[in-house]
């Protein structure tokens, strides 16, 4: 059974051939937006892949000692990730760190409280300048055929995200203001 990770790095070859690095550098951007990994993972994640008959690799001269491995998708692969891409996805338990302390904001001093909220604005802040300024880029939305129609998708989920954190970080700034 391929892992969430393994249908990610099919995702990512289903846009073309790529080294080991290449899909690491891809899960880096625009996937790190939603989904991050180690070399380490993806390496791992690789052999299970190749393992399944999902993905293939061809192997070229490197630029040292040892060839590097171009790997791509095998049929069997392509319609794998055709045949995921429509299922729903797995549930998995929500984990924010920021609305747990949120829940036992009561112990902490307001000052404290006040500062970490300041900072988790600037950071949600300078994320949405930058996803806007991505989006500015795409002038509209690529036709839904188009690989790219997924990195608009996912770049406007990252928009509405971001302001909804600005958003309640702001409203918890007025809370705490208003208990000062």
């Amino acid at each position: 059974m391929t892992s969430t990770l393994g249908f990610a790095i099919l995702a990512v070859l289903a846009r073309g051939e790529r080294t080991g690095y290449d899909i690491a550098q891809a899960m880096r951007r625009p996937m790190a937006y939603f989904w991050t990994a180690r070399h380490s993972q993806i390496h791992t994640e690789l052999q299970k892949l190749l393992a399944e008959g999902l993905v293939t690799y061809e192997t070229q001269a490197g630029p040292g000692p040892q060839d590097k491995k171009i790997y791509r998708l095998t049929g069997e692969g392509t319609a794998a990730l055709r045949e995921w891409v429509t299922e729903p996805p797995r549930e998995r338990p929500e984990r924010d760190e920021l609305v747990l302390k949120t829940y036992t904001a009561w112990l902490a001093e307001p000052e404290a409280l006040r500062r970490l909220f300041a900072d988790q604005l600037a950071r949600h802040e300078t994320r949405l300048a930058e996803y806007e300024r991505e989006e500015e880029l795409f002038g509209g939305p690529p036709p839904v055929g188009d690989p790219r129609f997924g990195n608009y998708a996912t770049l406007r989920c990252g928009l509405g995200y971001e302001r909804h954190r600005a958003d309640w970080c702001r409203w918890m700034l007025a809370q705490l203001s208003a208990s000062l």
